[in-house]
């Protein structure tokens, strides 16, 4: 979700002005004028390229005005940014690098090779050229802002933050670094924080999907859920395949007690993405509240045939069918899960109920035994706690 570090911090294409020089004004001087004048339009005609979308014919033109002149600085920048633009980050990084080694105080090419590195997964490397490049320019947003990036991907998002916020102060309009700090502030939980980092985005850019989503998400998280179902939809109208918005917005619809809306959200997800598990599993469970039981389970028998360990489809099999009277299929089922997942405290509970159900006293017995060793009894649980003990009792009388 984070917006990634913008390439080409530093000066852009650096444009070379052609010098006009009298015939025989310099004699003995004249062909070394002569190479960097050829050199210096080799390199304009680079740029002239790069800014039609030919990569390719600028990357030739840059090459050839080096080889006239190795020390153009300006055609080595010029070639990283065309190298990155089309992914050859190593190619990049060592154009930087013979940049720096000429013009060692180049911030511009300190951010630059810094983006070429955190391109290519170097992210240690890339804050340090991000740092050299803040210490020579402390006022530079966009270093700052990628700087920010590389830091949440370490994991450092205190770090990260401060860095937000200095982009921010220096570049208030940087939209994606509002939502990106919010995103940041988020993670530490700071929903309040977040939301107004997302509102500012934005009052900003209104049609900005990822802050819209991240609103989304904050409202949802924060117990707004009519909040939450605006944004959902906001992003839906944007982007009408943004899958996680429609399963989030079903999530939404399906808390609110809108389990029609919910269904409908979560098949636009299968048929959007049919492989997507969470929706097809958050399907069943609305099917089965709103008691579609052969739905639920159809639903459950998909994701486990995707997932053979998601646990919960596993458990609510179990119970769909139990609630269904295939006490065998049940218990099938909850035997599969304890195999599964042998300190499942609900498992260990449900298999109790069908097989005490089925009139199997041993087997429940056993059961009820390993649920009450595996549940704390804690007021959420007491209750049940107390049913299991009770039941255990009967069954052993």
């Amino acid at each position: 979700m984070d917006a990634r570090w913008k390439m080409g911090s530093g000066l852009g294409l650096v444009v070379l002005l052609a010098v006009s020089v009298s015939a025989g004004a310099w004699p003995v001087e004249g062909v070394q004028v002569a190479v960097l004048l050829d050199a210096t339009e080799l390199n304009n005609m680079g740029i002239v390229l790069q800014s039609k979308g030919d990569l390719d014919g600028a990357i030739v033109q840059y090459r050839e005005a080096i080889k006239l002149n190795p020390d153009l600085v300006e055609a080595h920048h010029n070639l990283g940014v065309a190298l990155s633009a089309k992914g050859d980050y190593d190619g990049a990084i060592e154009q930087y690098r013979i940049v720096l080694r000429m013009k060692p105080d180049s911030a511009d090419d300190h951010g630059d090779l810094g983006n070429a590195l955190m391109a290519k997964g170097e992210t240690d490397a890339a804050i340090a050229s991000y740092r050299r490049a803040l210490k020579l320019k402390p006022e530079h947003a966009s270093v700052h802002y990628n700087l920010a990036i590389a830091l949440r991907e370490k994991g450092d998002l205190d770090g990260a933050i401060t860095e937000y916020r200095e982009a921010i102060r220096l570049e208030p309009d940087n939209v994606n670094a509002h939502n990106n700090l919010g995103i940041a502030l988020q993670v530490k939980q700071d929903l309040e924080g977040a939301i107004l980092q997302y509102q500012e985005a934005l009052r900003l850019d209104p049609k900005h999907i990822s802050a819209n989503y991240n609103l989304g998400l904050a409202l949802q998280t924060k117990g707004d859920l009519p909040g939450a179902i605006v944004q959902y939809r906001i992003v839906i109208g944007l982007q009408p395949d943004h899958v996680r918005a429609h399963n989030n917005l079903g999530n939404a619809l399906q808390t609110s007690g809108d389990l029609d809306g919910a269904i409908q959200a979560y098949r636009t997800v299968l048929a959007l993405q049919a492989d997507h598990v969470k929706a097809r599993y958050n399907l069943g469970t609305a099917l089965q509240a709103k008691g579609d039981l052969d739905g639920a389970i159809k639903e459950y028998r998909e994701v486990l045939k995707a997932d053979p360990n998601h646990i919960k489809a596993s458990y609510n099999l179990g119970i769909a069918l139990q609630a269904k009277g295939d006490l065998d299929g049940a218990t099938e089922q909850f035997r599969t899960l304890v195999a599964l997942k042998g300190d499942y405290p609900d498992a260990h509970y449900a298999l109790g109920e069908v097989l005490r159900k089925k009139g199997s006293k041993t087997e429940a017995a056993a059961a009820y035994r390993r649920y009450l060793s595996l549940e704390q009894d804690t007021p959420e649980t007491h209750e049940r706690r107390t049913n299991a003990q009770t039941r255990l009792k009967e069954l052993e009388s």
